[in-house]
């Protein structure tokens, strides 16, 4: 008889722990869900939204379900720094910002996926930055010191438990309605990922730390070859784009410095790029929606290294010459151009000494 009543006592003392700890997950759930700071199911309620350049891998989904928008910019840091009401005054229509600071190819798909599903999207401008291709077909790369959070990319609802559940979603919903902004937050959600003032775009500033015999010493970007980055660029974009039949997108070749160029000449990647650059221009004549905007030949833009931060990032006014020139149809690439943009960025290159780039941007102020 005592068995019995233990075994009972035991049962029941199971069953209300079982209850409780339904009801406390429950709770959690239903409290992030209510709240959902970074916007997957809808709006954040309660609060505002808050952008931090480290999490921009958590906010993009989000935004990219719920805000609302015409025209989405995604891909790596090289469109981030721009306002939204700026490509609105450019392209004529809601704007929404979804670059990742060294997003990967496959992020930048995994972006474009969900930007295709919106159903207000009539513009898609993203980055060709070869420096995504440099992971293979699926792996994210460079800027990325924590697990990639792909289950808020995706359309299973069974996978969202580490959102709804995790401490760390319930800390920031409750940071959200309560907390002060700690360093590195915006409530901007004009301009959310604007690139902080410590990036000062001034010519010494940039050519900080460059060594003019080995440009790649200290960035270690990683040589490429053209078969893995074709492959790379097949495998995650084009499905999205062959099953695309309504959204315009555009391809932006970002405008690097000249000095990036001559890493790229030292370490033999120059033919590497134009066969990849003229490759990808031929695919986007499939598609008929698809072209690409191409700014690397720009001599007024990447010789003035007083444009940049470092040797590759350049202010937002540049930006928004890009964004304008991809709305209104300018510099894009075509078999016509091909030959002769490529071959003048080539003699730009050959005709200029990196030595003597650095040496008179260490004397500008």
């Amino acid at each position: 008889m005592n068995r019995n009543k233990n075994r009972r006592g035991w049962t029941r003392w199971c069953w209300w722990l079982l209850a409780f700890s339904v009801l406390l997950m429950g709770s959690a759930a239903a409290f992030t869900l209510v709240v959902d700071p970074y916007q997957i199911y809808h709006p954040m309620l309660g609060g505002h939204p808050r952008f931090n350049r480290y999490l921009q891998r958590f906010s993009v989904p989000g935004l990219a379900r719920t805000a609302n928008y015409e025209i989405a910019i995604a891909g790596t840091s090289m469109l981030q720094n721009i306002p939204n009401s700026s490509v609105e005054r450019l392209c004529g229509g809601k704007a929404v910002n979804l670059c990742m600071a060294g997003a990967s190819i496959h992020e930048e798909a995994l972006t474009l996926r969900l930007v295709l599903q919106h159903p207000g999207t009539k513009t898609a401008i993203l980055t060709m930055d070869y420096n995504s291709l440099s992971g293979g077909a699926i792996e994210p790369v460079l800027g990325v010191d924590f697990v990639f959070p792909a289950y808020l990319y995706d359309d299973s609802i069974l996978d969202k438990f580490p959102y709804l559940l995790s401490f760390d979603s319930i800390l920031t919903s409750y940071r959200a309605l309560r907390s002060p902004l700690r360093e590195g937050e915006t409530l901007d959600s004009d301009w959310p990922w604007k690139f902080p003032d410590t990036m000062k775009f001034e010519a010494a500033h940039a050519v900080e730390g460059i060594d003019p015999r080995a440009i790649n010493r200290g960035f270690g970007m990683s040589n490429l070859n053209l078969e893995s980055m074709k492959a790379a660029f097949s495998a995650n974009m084009f499905p999205l784009l062959s099953g695309n039949k309504t959204v315009k997108i555009h391809f932006i070749f970002p405008p690097y410095s000249i000095l990036v160029w001559h890493d790229y000449a030292q370490r033999g990647q120059i033919p590497v790029y134009f066969a990849f650059k003229k490759w990808l221009m031929e695919q986007s004549e499939r598609f008929g929606n698809v072209d690409m905007v191409d700014y690397q030949d720009r001599a007024d833009i990447i010789t003035n290294m007083s444009l940049y931060a470092d040797i590759y990032h350049f202010n937002e006014h540049i930006t928004e010459q890009l964004v304008h020139s991809a709305c209104t149809g300018e510099a894009v690439l075509t078999r016509g151009n091909f030959n002769a943009r490529t071959q003048s960025l080539l003699r730009l290159v050959q005709s200029t000494d990196p030595a003597a780039i650095v040496k008179e941007a260490r004397g500008k102020p």
